[in-house]
């Protein structure tokens, strides 16, 4: 990322100050609910929103909080924020959806009194019994005219109500990020390879970056994921292992330590494949038995390896127990074989195994020769779902990657080529698109289209397409805009 991008997208996300405006506003609106306006408590709580209000307002004037698709945003700046912690704003937004509030807009003029009164006001609110517009009348009758409830916005499109310079900004990071984490796995396996230290800190700082991003923008690191021709598999596959499962555990409401740990089990899944012969890993051919005896030690080798190379914590544990378990079937078929105590894998191996699976089939590397599109790799992984996969969690990926993965591409009605970027949560078979070509050939500006949208409503998609089929290459779509 350039340092003008770099710059915008300082411009787009929040910061401290932002951050703290969102938990002490949620920490009052929960304080409000139990306690007396005349409590020492609830006075604290307020001082400390008013002093974060006062302090953002000296350079914004007018502050708006909002909510959209699971996303906090501060005056249009998105704001990394952990709603299930200290605030408990996931909780409060839920109330919001059912009176159809999206979010509070501040005048500059609004004095603290008048924000206590706001407070306790909407703090006594019933979904059963109020609503947005009945909400609006009762704050002008209580003298609250500079304080106003947003409408919540249709969320049907999958986040497609971003505009589209904070997308293409969403996905300039997204690109960073990935290629970071792809970096540190490539710096992971030579030290490993040369018996050197590795530096777990830094990878604990990658994965952490790439839970930001996917809290912010899954689609993004889902489309780059979908990319099968990176120059190196290996780095490549860890990544979008990593990438796939943190999705997962996103979906599933694990919290940020869990999801750190999860991300690191999957970048060293398959690290013992360092330890296996190089000519195994790239033989062009298919595996013989022999060749199958050796790629089936990986996991044991890989737990090995982990425990040697590293100093041992809790992400350096489950990322052993992961590499050592991810090829083992729910029926505790698949290898190593366990002898004795046959304990069922944990989450993260079953995750993993689900994911790394996927990645696998679709890329048609190292042991697979041809890849497979995801509807025909999601059968098979159904039909092996009640000896291999978790049924729960294999629908659950299945429903994130949707009928048209983010990164594939697809031919419209209008015989027109697009990349799709989004998921419609509602209509899976009208993602957002980026249209990158026509009969014509090759577009000059790819186009931007909600297929949702009444004015699009010519454009339906006919079928995926094989980028090679058209001479096409999906790393030209992906990683530009």
């Amino acid at each position: 990322m350039t340092e003008v991008a770099e710059q915008q997208a300082g411009r787009l996300l929040g910061g401290q100050i932002e951050s703290k405006l969102l938990t002490t506003f949620f920490v009052l609106y929960k304080t409000a609910r139990i306690l007396e306006a005349n409590n020492n408590a609830y006075t604290n709580q307020l001082n400390n929103f008013y002093s974060a209000f006062t302090e953002l307002g000296k350079t914004s004037g007018t502050i708006i909080l909002k909510t959209f698709s699971g996303r906090y945003f501060v005056n249009d700046k998105m704001v990394r924020f952990n709603d299930s912690g200290l605030s408990g704003a996931a909780s409060v937004v839920s109330e919001w959806k059912k009176l159809g509030i999206g979010g509070v807009h501040f005048e500059p003029t609004v004095t603290k009194k008048q924000i206590s009164s706001f407070m306790r006001f909407l703090s006594k609110t019933k979904p059963n019994e109020d609503n947005l517009e009945s909400l609006s009348d009762a704050l002008k009758q209580h003298g609250l005219d500079n304080v106003t409830l947003l409408a919540a916005r249709d969320e049907g499109a999958g986040g497609a109500s971003l505009d589209e310079e904070t997308r293409k900004m969403f996905r300039k990071m997204a690109r960073k990020t990935f290629f970071q984490a792809m970096d540190t796995v490539q710096e992971v396996v030579v030290n490993t390879m040369h018996d050197r230290d590795i530096n777990i800190s830094r990878t604990k700082r990658v994965v952490h970056s790439l839970i930001d991003q996917i809290t912010r923008d899954e689609s993004s690191m889902l489309e780059l994921a979908a990319i099968r021709d990176f120059d190196d598999y290996t780095y490549a596959h860890s990544t979008n292992v990593s990438v796939y499962a943190l999705t997962l555990g996103v979906r599933l409401g694990l919290d940020r330590a869990r999801l750190s740990q999860l991300g690191f089990t999957a970048l060293f899944h398959d690290i013992g494949k360092v330890r296996l012969p190089k000519d195994l890993i790239s033989k062009p051919d298919a595996f013989d038995e022999d060749d199958w005896i050796q790629m089936q030690s990986h996991p044991t080798l890989g737990a090995k390896t982990i425990l040697r190379n590293m100093k041992l914590d809790i992400h350096v544990a489950r990322a052993a127990r992961g590499a050592f378990e991810h090829h083992i079937n729910s029926d505790f078929t698949g290898y190593p074989y366990l002898h004795y105590k046959k304990r069922e894998p944990t989450l993260f191996s079953k995750i993993i195994s689900i994911v790394d699976s996927f990645d696998a089939l679709t890329s048609g590397r190292v042991y697979l020769k041809k890849s497979l599109t995801p509807d025909v790799v999601f059968k098979k992984l159904r039909y092996q779902m009640s000896i291999k996969f978790d049924p729960f969690l294999l629908k659950l990926f299945n429903d994130i990657i949707g009928i048209y993965p983010a990164g594939s591409l697809v031919l419209l009605t209008t015989d027109e080529i697009a990349l799709v970027l989004t998921n419609n949560d509602i209509d899976k078979s009208c993602p957002y698109v980026k249209i990158v070509g026509n009969r014509e050939g090759l577009l000059k500006t790819p186009l931007w289209v909600d297929l949702t949208q009444p004015e699009h409503s010519e454009r339906k998609i006919v079928r995926q397409v094989e980028p090679e089929r058209y001479g096409l290459d999906i790393k030209d779509f992906v990683l530009k805009d």
